[in-house]
């Protein structure tokens, strides 16, 4: 009988356990972070993968995140997506691999239960897509001209500033320009705007050579050692759409004994990127690029963050925001310019814990 009693009091003792057990685990899950389905469209684009960090950065403590790589590659960037949904994600932050599968993911959307989605960085053009859902936001910096007129003006004040930058003395800027991918809705309006600035300021300039680099430190680097190699010395300038292309640049011509000691190299080439990178920051410090114009990567995280938050609380997107969303239903950072007389604000921007 004693055997009888003390298997029974062990089966009770097993029974009250796995119930305790089950009571943590039930409470657990209803302390569990709600899910932010985030992704990049490339980490080979630098500025993404600022991007992923800040938000991954702003969700502690608020949100369960993991940023998905697109490779960009949209079949790809859609089944992310899909599992991001099937997860029960309560809110999709993308920056979309092609504007045009825009449609295709708020379908996606639509159908899981109208989970809202913050579109960033690859801004949905069609205002009609956006206009479509009422649960759709975008988030980045200022459009139109993407900070291509900031970079024009920097240009044009470098070039009053330092008559030395015309090496030929004929008073007209000769110009090598770097544009991002085609496929980008910022590539196209950064090579225009930033010779509209330069032609608006009243400076002359003669195009040596302008192609696509991607966006890409590699490709902008094979670019730039066919250019040295063509015009050499006859460069004055060159812009670049984005900061990697500006470091593939550099990397070339200092290959071919340009820049090579900062501003105080017996040759040299002013360069100007985009984005204000902190890769870029260091090589600013030291003279041996020129400038950036600041795309704050680290607000863009936070404001996407704070704004999936007050959805998923149903609240008004922009409630607590200092920002305001424009009729396009989108939130704009303001692009600013960095040289090194402000490099410490660009150096807190990207100061990422």
């Amino acid at each position: 009988m004693k055997r009888k009693y003390m298997i029974l009091f062990l089966c009770f003792v097993i029974a009250v356990a796995l119930t305790a057990c089950g009571s943590s685990n039930n409470g657990g899950n209803q302390d569990k972070l709600p899910i932010l389905g985030a992704g990049i469209y490339s980490a080979s684009d630098n500025f993404n993968s600022y991007i992923g960090k800040a938000i991954t950065n702003a969700s502690k403590g608020v949100f369960e995140v993991n940023v998905e790589d697109g490779q960009n590659d949209q079949s790809t960037q859609n089944n992310q997506v899909d599992t991001m949904l099937a997860k029960g994600a309560k809110v999709i932050a993308l920056s979309v691999v092609d504007v045009t599968a825009a449609p295709r993911i708020i379908e996606k959307a639509k159908e899981a239960g109208n989970v809202p989605v913050i579109f960033f960085n690859k801004e949905i053009t069609n205002s009609y897509v956006m206009q479509s859902y009422d649960r759709a936001y975008f988030v980045g910096s200022t459009g139109v001209d993407y900070g291509a007129t900031i970079q024009g003006q920097m240009i044009v004040d470098a070039w009053k500033k330092h008559p030395e930058f015309d090496k030929n003395g004929d008073g007209k800027l000769q110009i090598v320009n770097l544009i991002g991918d085609p496929g980008h809705t910022a590539a196209l309006p950064r090579s225009t705007f930033v010779k509209k600035a330069i032609k608006d300021a009243g400076l002359d300039y003669e195009l040596l050579a302008e192609d696509t680099g991607m966006w890409l430190t590699a490709n902008a680097k094979d670019k730039m050692d066919a250019w040295i190699s063509k015009f050499g010395d006859r460069i004055e300038f060159i812009i670049a759409a984005n900061d990697a292309m500006a470091l593939g640049a550099l990397a070339s011509i200092q290959a071919a004994g340009f820049n090579t000691n900062g501003k105080d190299s017996k040759k040299y080439i002013p360069i100007i990127g985009i984005d204000a990178l902190p890769e870029m920051l260091s090589k600013i410090q030291s003279g041996e690029v020129l400038g950036s114009v600041l795309q704050d990567a680290k607000t863009q995280g936070e404001v996407i963050v704070k704004m999936a938050k007050n959805l998923v609380d149903g609240k008004d997107p922009m409630d607590g925001l200092e920002y305001q969303m424009d009729k396009d239903k989108a939130v704009r950072i303001p692009y600013k310019p960095v040289t090194a007389e402000n490099l410490a604000e660009a150096k807190e921007t990207y100061a990422m814990n």
